[in-house]
């Protein structure tokens, strides 16, 4: 089914950004996932992504982290390097500022 003229014109009035995340969060899987790190963002801080393949078993590694790559492109996740002494991990996730925000205006109700 073809898009109309009209309506490719109507959407391309919303901003990038905010069409980029209306996109990433279309899908079940990436809402849910940002949610886990909105989440634990406020509470814990980042997590590993051993620690957020835990949470969303029995998602396969390779999808997780491509709903990853898509959030971190709509500049909903930040991805982290570092040593943390109690692991030996060293790239972490956590949900981005615009995420928090992002979430909060809709009405998502963060734990």
């Amino acid at each position: 089914m073809a898009v109309s003229e009209l309506i490719q014109k109507e959407d391309k009035k919303i901003p990038q950004e905010v069409r980029g995340i209306i996109e990433a969060l279309a899908e079940p899987s990436r809402r849910g996932i940002t949610m886990i790190l909105a989440e634990n963002t406020r509470k814990k801080g980042e997590l590993s992504f051993k620690e957020l393949q835990a949470l969303v078993k029995p998602m396969n590694p390779s999808t997780l982290n491509h709903h990853l790559k898509d959030l971190m492109e709509a500049g909903l996740v930040e991805n982290i390097y570092m040593k943390k002494e109690s692991t030996s991990e060293y790239s972490f996730y956590k949900a981005s500022e615009l995420a928090t925000d992002f979430l909060k205006m809709i009405g998502a109700r963060l734990e």
